[in-house]
């Protein structure tokens, strides 16, 4: 029987415990980078989608819209839920021509064009007109509605026009061109910014404003809808709506002309028009929705 020394015993041991304590750390090491991956994988998944968990700049089936809603008759709550309106429909055909289905997101109008531009969702179809300053940030698609601005008024009041507007309360959405047509010309005594359209033509028939500059159609909209209101006057500004998209969104701007392009040939454009307005769009349009 061959007798063990004491110090070779004492070293066995010693290899014996180093062997666990790489073990252990080996296997500590192991854990913590699959969880380290597991969360940088997950962070990575949503960095570059817009809200509503749509992948930005075509890279994936839908297309993030934003939209303040309610502006009828361009974009409003459907009875089924969901959204609907002539912008909405629209956008629905522009995106079956391309490939991509909308879903639209309600956003701040005062805020959009920022949002749009940041990322926060990929385009903006909210009637909203092709302005000079608003193309410093952002870039629009080419004009797919013609629109002019309206003095909306009670029935029966003495409000002929935009001339009757110096000195008195007159309400406007924030944000929009009729605000700047009020500051501009209409010489009001008060002129209340409203954070909606709706709201503002409810201030209106509350008596809190005496009249209202808003888009002509959305006019037309209210007086059918609401009754007790009528439009005073069309006021001329030679306005057209564009879709929005951030500066940088190229390749997505030529492909939402290309759907609106073909949605002005092949007559879908027309008839989500007439639905909406009951009449035929202007010439003109089919000229500028083109390029022209």
């Amino acid at each position: 029987m061959t007798k063990i020394r004491p110090a070779a015993l004492f070293a066995a041991l010693l290899l014996a415990i180093a062997a666990l304590v790489v073990a252990g750390c080996g296997g500590g090491s192991s854990s913590s980078s699959s969880s380290s991956t597991s969360e940088e994988s997950s962070e990575s998944s949503g960095g570059g989608e817009a809200e509503g968990g749509e992948e930005a700049e075509g890279g994936g089936e839908t297309l993030a819209v934003g939209s303040d809603i309610p502006y009828p008759p361009f974009e409003q709550k459907a009875n089924g839920g969901g959204y609907t309106g002539f912008d909405v429909e629209l956008m629905e055909a522009i995106g079956a021509e391309i490939g991509r289905e909308p879903e639209f997101i309600d956003s701040s109008f005062e805020t959009i064009f920022r949002d749009v531009a940041q990322g926060k969702f990929e385009a903006v179809m909210s009637a909203a007109t092709i302005t000079p300053d608003r193309e410093k940030v952002v870039s629009f698609s080419n004009p797919y509605y013609l629109s002019e601005q309206a003095i909306l008024v009670k029935e029966g009041s003495s409000i002929t026009g935009l001339a009757d507007l110096k000195g008195l309360t007159v309400g406007a959405q924030q944000g929009t061109t009729g605000l700047e047509l009020g500051k501009e010309k209409a010489e009001a005594g008060e002129l209340r910014p409203f954070p909606e359209g709706p709201d503002a033509i409810n201030a209106l028939k509350a008596g809190t404003v005496e009249a209202v500059i808003i888009d002509a159609p959305v006019a037309a909209n209210a007086v059918e809808e609401t009754g007790g209101i009528e439009v005073a006057e069309k006021v001329p500004t030679e306005e057209t709506y564009g879709i929005a998209v951030a500066p940088e969104s190229t390749e997505l701007l030529e492909q939402i002309n290309e759907g609106l392009a073909k949605t002005l040939e092949d007559g879908k454009y027309e008839q989500i028009y007439e639905k909406w307005f009951h009449e035929a769009p202007p010439k003109e349009i089919f000229t500028l929705g083109e390029g022209g």
